[in-house]
Formats: C-alpha cells, structure tokens, sequence
C-alpha cells in the first residue's frame, strides 16, 4: 500500500527537522549532455515532461548533484533518516518548485545557524532543475519491495541471454515499460528506477548486458 503523508505538513516544520550542514562545502555539477537552460530562472521543472533521453540524462546527472550536496542532511538515494524532510514527497507541481527553488537559491537559517547553504553562486539552473528532476523521479522504495519477485524475474531473463546481445537488447522495451509502471512519491508524470538504467545501457548502438545485469542487481532484496 502506498504511504500517505501530509506534505504541507511535513515540509512546515523544515526549520526543526534540518540539520546543519556542517562543514560539507558545496560543490558545482558538470551537466555535460543537457540542452542549455535560458539565462533566466525557471519558476517550475523544465525536465519533467522532456523526452526520455533528456529526462534519463537529469536523472544521472542529479543524482551526481544530489549525492554530493543533499544526501548528507536528506539521506543517501534521497531516503531521509527521519531528521530532514524526505524530499521524495515534495509535490511535483508549481508549489513544490516554488519551495524547492527558495531553499536552493537562498539557503536556510534558523536561530543564526546556517541549516542550508544557498546554492545560488554555486550550482547552475541546469544542475538544479536536475537534482529536483532526480529527486521527484524517485520510486516508493516500498514498492520495490512488494515486487521484488517480478524484478528478480526480470534480472533472470536478462541474466539468460547476457552473452547474445542482440537478444539482450530485445528486452530493453520490457525492462522500460516496468520501469515506467512504478509510481513515484511526489506525483511527478514517471517515475526513473533502475529498470530504466538497464534498458538504456541495452537500447546504446553496443549494448551492455552486463551494465544492465548490475543496474537491476542494485535493486534487489536477498
């Protein structure tokens, strides 16, 4: 069953649940591979609806961002601790970009403690509008847990014709549409899981079984 959570009234107590950001310092993202942004912010998401290769692109490239920004206060996969919002909620709508957009650009402090640094000076509109794209694409872990049986049915096809690339690649459109069937938490249009990761490392015009073997095997429970 799918987890409910009152946004609005998680995100309110922000200033109790952050930590601080402690000695981490900020670093740039190199979006190499995503069309460039106007000069002019955006007010809401430019990737959510772009095509899949566009979208897949933030996705890795956001994730980059977010591991090497977020993840310390906000939980490694965008998983919170419980101690900082679980980002993974933030509505995919104008208000979630809203909110998103004022905590990345200007930072959050509280009592005279710097909770968030802004990000203003230091991450381009590309590489924020990615780690929102990576954040808002990020499936019910829980899910993943409920159908583990078909995820494993899947690593198993692929594991079978690993050495027949050709074979292989013709799963990429099966492993695409499973990946597309997961809902993500923030009720953005899709959801990007690994499933996603394989098929892309099998639609390459020298397809990588073994890539898409290990993208698949990450999200499997013993």
């Amino acid at each position: 069953m799918k987890r409910k959570l009152s946004t609005a009234a998680m995100f309110a107590g922000l200033g109790a649940m952050a930590l601080a950001h402690g000695d981490a310092a900020p670093q740039a993202v190199d979006t190499t591979g995503l069309p460039e942004l106007p000069e002019e912010m955006a007010s809401e998401n430019p990737w959510r609806e772009a095509e899949p290769d566009v979208l897949f692109k933030a996705v890795e490239i956001g994730a980059k961002g977010f591991n090497s920004n977020c993840a310390r206060c906000h939980g490694l996969e965008a998983i919170s601790g419980g101690l900082a919002p679980d980002l993974r909620f933030l509505e995919a709508n104008d208000w979630g970009d809203e909110w998103y957009l004022d905590r990345v650009l200007n930072g959050y402090e509280q009592n005279g403690a710097v909770k968030m640094p802004p990000f203003a000076d230091i991450l381009s509109q590309e590489a924020i509008w990615a780690i929102r794209t990576y954040v808002e694409t990020r499936p019910d872990d829980q899910e993943m847990v409920d159908r583990q049986d078909e995820l494993k049915a899947m690593h198993g096809k692929l594991v079978e014709v690993k050495d027949d690339a050709e074979a292989a690649a013709s799963l990429a459109d099966e492993l695409e549409q499973a990946g597309a069937s997961f809902e993500p938490l923030s009720g953005a249009p899709r959801s990007v899981t690994a499933l996603d990761e394989a098929a892309q490392m099998l639609k390459r015009d020298t397809p990588n079984p073994d890539a898409a073997i290990e993208a698949l095997q990450s999200v499997l429970r013993n």
